[in-house]
């Protein structure tokens, strides 16, 4: 039997970890530029049967009552209706590269975990409440969507937390099959979804209606006690909201979320950011400021 000298047996060894180091390497980076590279890839490919002309803009808008039939699909969303039952509309924001389908199922979870084909998908599919009306838009339309490392989706929706994003995108295009609207963006926020990490109180940022001025003044007040920025986006009672809400990793169980109002009949779409600033005194669930220990709570 032949031995093996020591500083062998340790070459042998040290070459072994070596050869598991390089597969563990090879594994993860394989992994990486599947998550990273190739899903995001595939999803691009995938919306291109959504790409219109999102420039050639419908129609003027109409309020129907509730009794009258809903008016006719926008023609450039013609075909992707009849391919897609669940289609609503797309939401577009150009300096974040968002542009996704949306959809409305019947619930507020299937989407969660399906993508648009109907194909099981950890990326799901943006998605309008379930209980908004596209014809007759509510108080409050709001839309939820993952928050994907890879940028899709509502990767990079947390990005408003910073006012120079803001800044740059103080717009966001959200057409409904039925009308093309966009939206002037007022606040991003940090909320939590568990009445324990609030001492007890969860703020209810997902109503679709409110029913009175008052309601909705007491809404609105909280939102900008939340909101990272500032901005002189006036909004009232009369006005339609847009919600953006998609998950955080800043505390357990919380939400990120973004609020936008509808440009009204005959205002300019511009909007002067220059106004905008940090908002100093933001108020955040009180597990965030159990877990960074800090009182000054403005994140840039």
């Amino acid at each position: 039997m032949i031995k093996m000298k020591p500083n062998n047996k340790k070459e042998l060894i040290r070459k072994c970890l070596m050869i598991v180091a390089i597969i563990g390497v090879v594994a993860s980076s394989g992994y990486l530029v599947y998550d990273l590279v190739w899903l995001p890839f595939s999803i691009d490919k995938q919306n291109e049967v959504f790409d219109v002309d999102e420039d050639n803009e419908s129609t003027p808008k109409t309020t129907l009552s509730d009794t009258e039939k809903a008016p006719p699909v926008q023609e450039k969303y013609v075909e992707i209706k009849s391919q897609y039952n669940d289609f609503a509309g797309k939401l577009i924001v150009k300096g974040l590269k968002m542009d996704f389908p949306v959809v409305q199922g019947q619930d507020n979870s299937y989407y969660l975990k399906y993508n648009i084909d109907g194909e099981e998908d950890k990326h799901g599919t943006l998605f309008v409440d379930y209980r908004n009306n596209l014809v007759n838009l509510n108080h409050n339309t709001i839309i939820f969507g993952h928050n994907m490392r890879d940028g899709t989706q509502f990767g990079m929706l947390s990005m408003y937390k910073k006012l120079s994003t803001y800044q740059a995108c103080p717009i966001i295009t959200f057409n409904t099959i039925y009308n093309d609207y966009k939206w002037k963006v007022f606040a991003a926020f940090l909320i939590n979804t568990q009445p324990e990490h609030d001492n007890g109180y969860v703020f209810n940022y997902l109503r679709t209606d409110f029913g009175s001025d008052e309601e909705f003044y007491d809404f609105y007040d909280e939102v900008m006690e939340r909101s990272y920025f500032i901005t002189d986006v006036d909004v009232t009672p009369e006005d339609k909201i847009l919600t953006l809400s998609t998950c955080s990793l800043l505390i357990d169980d919380s939400r990120f979320v973004v609020m936008a109002r509808l440009v009204r009949d005959g205002e300019d779409a511009s909007v002067d950011t220059s106004a905008a600033h940090k908002n100093t005194n933001q108020r955040f669930p009180q597990s965030w400021y159990d877990e960074k220990n800090q009182t000054n709570p403005y994140v840039d």
